[in-house]
């Protein structure tokens, strides 16, 4: 008896505060490198896919950028997750940095960490992230920091 009941608890202690997330999807614009329109989706109470269709490297491209998130609360206070992980990024360079870098295509491998803050009353949140891009086609360089700041609605 004594043994099933420690099983129990351990296994309710492993249990409590693994669901980080509070919704399913949202949708909002995001500001910085990256900057357009994001969307985060769940997959399960902890991992979520992030995408972002926008303009990048202060608007000389458009990408789109897709992260796999593991998110968990930070219990410094309620609502507030951290998340991370890995991404990639897919689009071109406008036409004047296209002649410049001798190629269209923009194809990269992107990491993030950042904080995600969702509000009770309000279907809304906000994120904060950055991380690094690493360039596999031709640019200004093959390696640099990207981050921004989201405010999504959540439905």
């Amino acid at each position: 008896m004594k043994r099933t009941l420690t099983v129990i608890l351990v296994l309710a202690a492993l249990t409590i505060g693994t669901s980080a997330q509070s919704y399913k999807s949202a949708i909002g614009l995001r500001g910085g490198d990256p900057s357009g329109v994001t969307f985060k989706t769940f997959i399960n109470s902890t991992n979520a896919i992030e995408l972002i269709a926008g303009t990048g490297y202060w608007g000389h491209n458009f990408a789109i950028t897709g992260f796999y998130q593991w998110q968990r609360p930070t219990d410094w206070t309620p609502n507030l997750d951290w998340f991370i992980g890995p991404g990639a990024h897919i689009g071109f360079w406008n036409d004047y940095w296209r002649d410049e870098y001798s190629t269209g295509i923009l194809l990269g491998v992107d990491g993030i960490i950042g904080l995600e803050y969702t509000l009770d009353d309000i279907p809304l949140n906000f994120a904060v992230g950055a991380g690094p891009s690493f360039q596999l086609t031709s640019g200004p360089g093959w390696y640099y920091w990207n981050g921004g700041f989201a405010v999504r609605y959540i439905f």
